[in-house]
């Protein structure tokens, strides 16, 4: 076997060690810009998710209010003779037999 010492002068060694140098040092700045720049991105999807799960929470919340009111509504109609009555004047304008139901319009 045969080993070949190749000898360069010293300038041309440390010129070459620069290149290198600052050919790692660049791409090492790209990786870092890349790679930052992927979890600047998904850092805003998660800004955007969590703002979509609050609005979603909010949405929810509404909803079971508004299902525990009608919920009542509906136990009150069942259970309570007098409001189903009153309810039945008022939206459908039913009377007894023995009523008069006068209507007025509105407008003046």
């Amino acid at each position: 076997m045969a080993f070949f010492i190749v000898y360069m002068p010293k300038d041309s060694a440390q010129k070459k060690e620069r290149v290198i140098m600052l050919m790692l040092i660049g791409m090492l700045s790209i990786l870092v810009v890349f790679f930052g720049s992927l979890v600047l991105k998904t850092h805003r999807e998660f800004k955007n998710f969590q703002a979509r799960e609050n609005r979603v929470e909010t949405k929810l919340t509404q909803a079971r209010k508004e299902f525990t009111q009608k919920e009542a509504y509906l136990t009150r109609l069942l259970e309570d003779p007098e409001f189903l009555e009153r309810v039945a004047r008022e939206r459908l304008g039913y009377a007894r037999p023995d009523e008069l139901i006068f209507r007025f319009a509105d407008e003046p």
